[in-house]
C-alpha cells in the first residue's frame, strides 16, 4: 500500500516537472499577458522625462535618454518562490526619479540577463525614493 502511494506521488511530481510555461512577448503585450493592466500608469507631460521612454526599453536605453535615477531598489517577486516555474518576472528593479515618478524593470524570461521596462508610474510629487 505504501509503495503504491509513493508511486502515485512520484508520478504526480514528475508530471508537474514536465509542465512548461508559455513564452511572453516583450513590452506592453507582456504587461497585458501578466495581468498588469494599467501599465503605464498616468500620462507624462509632453517634453517631460518620461515622455521620451517606452515600455520594452532596456535600462541602458532609458538611462541614456533621461539620465540616472535618484535612487533604485531591487527585489524578488512571488514568482521566485513557485516550484518548477521557469518564466520571467522573478526579480524586479525599481528606479525612482524625483518629481517624475517610478520605472520598473524585469527579466522577460528565466535566466535572461537583459531587463526590460515593464511599468511606468508618473507622479510629479515623487520624492525620488521608495516609500
Amino acid at each position: 500500500m505504501k509503495a503504491k502511494r509513493a508511486l502515485t506521488i512520484l508520478a504526480c511530481l514528475s508530471l508537474g516537472a514536465c509542465a512548461t510555461q508559455p513564452a511572453h512577448p516583450g513590452g506592453a503585450a507582456r504587461a497585458q499577458a501578466d495581468g498588469l493592466a494599467g501599465y503605464p500608469n498616468g500620462k507624462p507631460w509632453p517634453g517631460s522625462k518620461f515622455a521620451k521612454i517606452r515600455l520594452g526599453m532596456s535600462p541602458g536605453e532609458v538611462a541614456g535618454l533621461i539620465g540616472a535615477p535618484t535612487s533604485q531598489h531591487g527585489h524578488i517577486t512571488g514568482k521566485g518562490f513557485i516550484p518548477f516555474y521557469f518564466g520571467g518576472d522573478e526579480y524586479r528593479t525599481d528606479w525612482f526619479y524625483r518629481g517624475a515618478g517610478e520605472l520598473v524593470f524585469s527579466q522577460a524570461r528565466f535566466g535572461a540577463s537583459a531587463e526590460k521596462l515593464i511599468y511606468i508610474w508618473v507622479d510629479s510629487h515623487s520624492t525620488g525614493y521608495a516609500k
